[in-house]
């Protein structure tokens, strides 16, 4: 089998967050998308069991996502995508706002955002998908391309953390 061939699938680049208590942590994802267009809609993000952020996410039953643009750099995507917020501070030196729900919104070089509940968790193996209802979302700047992430391979030449659902060894 020829795993490269979901290189090809198309993904966007997110900071999904959450908050327990004083806790706060957030993440890269790239695996967000909407299942329905009701009046609350649904979405599925998958995080892997062993960030941070998917522990407090669990305890919270709240979520909030970031759009990442094209304008984010590695500096920010270094500092969700790479360090745990088990021991840094991810807030430091970053724009973001606190949602309604009284979570963090990261709100630097972000096209908008969503804060949703959590209304279902299924175990995916190394990946948790949380099944979201949308409580909120509102465009930060509508006139910003969002990240792919073909986007931040081939132009930002990131690479892809172990902890990623994208995350391929190479043969």
């Amino acid at each position: 089998m020829n795993n490269k061939v979901l290189f090809k699938l198309n993904y966007g680049m997110y900071i999904v967050s959450s908050k327990a208590e004083e806790k706060f942590s957030g993440c890269i994802v790239n695996t967000v998308t909407q299942i329905t267009a009701e009046e609350k809609p649904k979405l599925i993000v998958a995080i892997n069991k062993g960030n941070y952020t998917n522990s407090l996410v669990k305890e919270s039953k709240k979520i909030n996502i970031s759009i990442l643009s094209n304008k984010a750099d590695m500096l920010e995507i270094g500092k969700f995508g790479f360090r745990s917020g088990r021991d840094s501070n991810k807030l430091e030196d970053i724009e973001y706002k606190i949602g309604n729900n009284g979570i963090p919104i990261i709100t630097e070089n972000v096209v908008g955002y969503m804060e949703c509940d959590v209304i279902n968790i299924i175990d995916s193996g190394t990946h948790d998908l949380f099944i979201l209802e949308m409580q909120d979302g509102e465009f930060l700047d509508e006139n910003l391309t969002p990240m792919t992430y073909e986007y931040y391979h081939n132009v930002i030449k990131g690479k892809t953390p172990p902890k990623a659902s994208t995350y391929s060894k190479e043969k």
